[in-house]
């Protein structure tokens, strides 16, 4: 018995499978978005069934804070992005899938060109201008998504664009304000439930590339885990949302000359907080390391109540945003700029990393 044959044996057994069936997951092409809970879900799934190519596009490292719900990296892995993390561990899983590890955003000017060489995309980010990306590049290329979300102790998921069946623009037309929504990072989540719509999602995957069972399109499959129950809420498709022609960077736009104004570079944080000031500094985490601002006046906030905590600070002072890579406050320092016209806030770039990195710490 060969080692294919070994390796998949009980997966060709299945009916409506079969060796031909494995041949079909072998010559399959599948983009994960999102290396973080549901990611790890379902790539632990989707390799050692034998996918034969599966691409990762994630731009963040692996936390301490992950362990908790990501079950494909280890404590060892802490500070190394998770792109590049999961591909060594997914190789020494099964050599015979192709891994690309891209270790960079997902963004409107290159999404078409990644998601262009595979014949399907799993969502998994937990961010949702990122699922509308990814929803409207599969439309404009004529391709399914799968798309899932996990928080607290429930989850859901469905398939998009599948047979001219809805998209995700059907269940959301638009993007509301990004500082209001909900996520994980802010509500926290039981880690078997990313578990749970992660592997519901591969299965997704594996049911449309050997054309077995029923494909959760046109419904949006909802996981209660305190109830242990799962409901199926009806998804009407809107022919209005296949007409997408070209891809939007959804979130705050503003211009780079106007918000250079109010981004510090590292080597010069310190500097501004000493000489410009007096500052307050907003740290938009719960699971930071602040010794690197312990002088300084700070507080710690989830990034939906931005607003309540600049209205706390004083007019007198000075308002800096900071996170641990940069992301969050800057995405927060746009919205600060051209939703609430605030004109005393300014942002670390790169984050706290890029402090601690450069051994700037106080």
């Amino acid at each position: 018995m060969n080692s294919s044959l070994n390796r998949y044996h009980r997966q060709i057994l299945l009916p409506g499978i079969g060796h031909r069936g494995q041949q079909l997951i072998s010559a399959a092409s599948v983009l994960v978005v999102g290396a973080g809970a549901l990611g790890s879900a379902v790539l632990m799934q989707l390799v050692p069934s034998g996918v034969g190519t599966v691409g990762i596009i994630d731009h963040d490292e692996v936390e301490l804070s992950n362990l908790q719900r990501q079950p494909l990296y280890t404590q060892g892995d802490v500070g190394s992005p998770k792109v590049l993390a999961a591909a060594g561990r997914l190789r020494s899983m099964n050599p015979g899938v192709k891994i690309n590890a891209m270790f960079e955003r997902l963004s409107a000017a290159n999404a078409l060109d990644i998601i262009r060489d595979y014949d399907m995309v799993i969502e998994c980010s937990d961010q949702l201008p990122v699922k509308l990306l990814v929803n409207d590049a599969c439309v404009m290329l004529e391709k399914p998504c799968i798309i899932g979300a996990a928080q607290m102790y429930s989850g859901q998921l469905s398939v998009y664009n599948y047979r001219g069946g809805p998209t995700y623009r059907c269940l959301v037309p638009e993007p509301p304000d990004p500082l209001l929504l909900p996520t994980c990072e802010n509500t926290g989540v039981l880690g078997m439930v990313p578990a749970v719509i992660g592997n519901m999602q591969a299965m997704e995957a594996l049911k449309i590339i050997t054309g077995q069972g029923k494909v959760i399109s046109g419904q949006l499959l909802h996981f209660d885990g305190l109830e242990a129950s799962f409901t199926e809420l009806p998804i009407d498709m809107d022919p209005a949302n296949k007409k997408i022609e070209r891809l939007t960077e959804y979130g705050y736009s503003c211009p780079d000359y106007l918000l250079n104004r109010y981004i510090v570079e590292p080597g010069n944080f310190f500097d501004k907080l000493k000489n410009n000031g007096p500052f307050e500094v907003i740290a938009l985490s719960d699971d930071m390391e602040y010794l690197s601002i312990k002088d300084y006046s700070w507080k710690t906030i989830p990034l939906h109540m931005l607003m309540e905590a600049v209205d706390t600070v004083p007019e007198n002072m000075k308002i800096m945003l900071v996170c641990e890579h940069g992301n969050k406050n800057i995405d927060a320092l746009k919205y600060l700029i051209i939703k609430e016209g605030c004109t005393r806030a300014y942002g670390l770039r790169y984050g706290l990393s890029a402090l601690r990195f450069l051994g700037l710490e106080n």
